[in-house]
């Protein structure tokens, strides 16, 4: 098995990729569209959609989403041989 080098930006865009899938699939469980979310949370669709592909580092809207979805954010270290790394 090919052992992939851990990178300070490799651990950062895995765990903005962990996040933004977790809100990206909260918000369809709890049937929200970009519309109702943009207009409840001010937060530009833009953001939204850079947020759940994982591409945006504001933190503060990650936290203003979970909020407006009633969740927390927890963080966990994991063995990399248990979760696929891009």
């Amino acid at each position: 098995m090919e052992t992939i080098e851990l990178t300070k930006s490799r651990i950062i865009r895995n765990a903005s990729s962990s996040l933004g899938k977790s809100l990206r699939e909260t918000r369809h469980q709890l049937g929200f569209d970009l519309a109702t979310v943009t207009r409840n949370t001010n937060i530009p669709v833009k953001s939204i959609d850079y947020i759940e592909l994982g591409l945006s580092k504001k933190l503060t809207h990650a936290v203003k989403l979970a909020l407006y979805y009633n969740r927390t954010i927890r963080i966990e270290l994991v063995n990399p041989d248990t979760r696929q790394l891009d």
